[in-house]
C-alpha cells in the first residue's frame, strides 16, 4: 500500500513539475535569393518552422514565442557572431499533447565569399564580407518564465541577451 501511495505521489509531483512546459521542434529552412549566378554576392533567406507542443494539462494562452537568427560577421578581423534578426509572437496551445505550428518571417543574409577577380592578366583576392547564416535560438515564455527552449548550437549561448 505504501508503495502504491509513493508511486501516486511521485506521479502527482511529476505532473506539477511539468505543468506549463512545452516541447519545441525547430527546423530551419532556406532558399537562394541570388538573382545572378555569376554575381559574387550571395543572398540566402532563412526562416524557422517551429512546432510548439503543450505537455501540460492546461491550455496555454498568451504565451510568447521569441526567436532569433544569428549571423557570422565576415568582415576581416571581426570574427564575431551577431543577431541578424529577432522577433516574438503571441501564441496559444491546447492542453495535453496538442501542438501549434508556426513559421517565422524570412530573413535575408547577404554575404560575399572570398574570391578572386581577374583584371587583364592580373588577378586580385577579394576578401569575404557581409553576414552569413550561423544559427538560431527559440524560447517560449509565460510572462518572464521560460517554459521551453531550443538552440541550434550550444556555442551560441554566450551570445544570448
Amino acid at each position: 500500500m505504501n508503495t502504491l501511495l509513493s508511486i501516486l505521489w511521485s506521479l502527482l509531483l511529476t505532473g506539477v513539475a511539468s505543468a506549463g512546459s512545452v516541447m519545441l521542434n525547430v527546423k530551419p529552412a532556406s532558399e537562394n535569393k541570388t538573382a545572378d549566378k555569376k554575381q559574387a554576392e550571395v543572398t540566402r533567406a532563412y526562416w524557422l518552422n517551429v512546432r510548439v507542443t503543450n505537455l501540460s494539462g492546461v491550455k496555454l494562452e498568451g504565451v510568447t514565442l521569441k526567436w532569433t537568427l544569428y549571423a557570422a560577421n565576415l568582415r576581416r578581423g571581426s570574427d564575431s557572431i551577431v543577431v541578424e534578426k529577432s522577433g516574438d509572437m503571441k501564441i496559444a496551445v491546447d492542453a495535453s499533447g496538442r501542438y501549434t505550428d508556426l513559421v517565422t518571417p524570412k530573413v535575408a543574409f547577404v554575404y560575399t565569399p572570398m574570391h578572386s577577380e581577374r583584371k587583364g592578366r592580373s588577378s586580385r583576392i577579394v576578401e569575404e564580407s557581409g553576414h552569413r547564416y550561423h544559427g538560431w535560438h527559440v524560447q517560449v515564455l509565460n510572462g518572464d518564465t521560460i517554459i521551453g527552449e531550443a538552440i541550434s548550437n550550444e556555442g551560441l549561448r554566450k551570445h544570448l541577451d
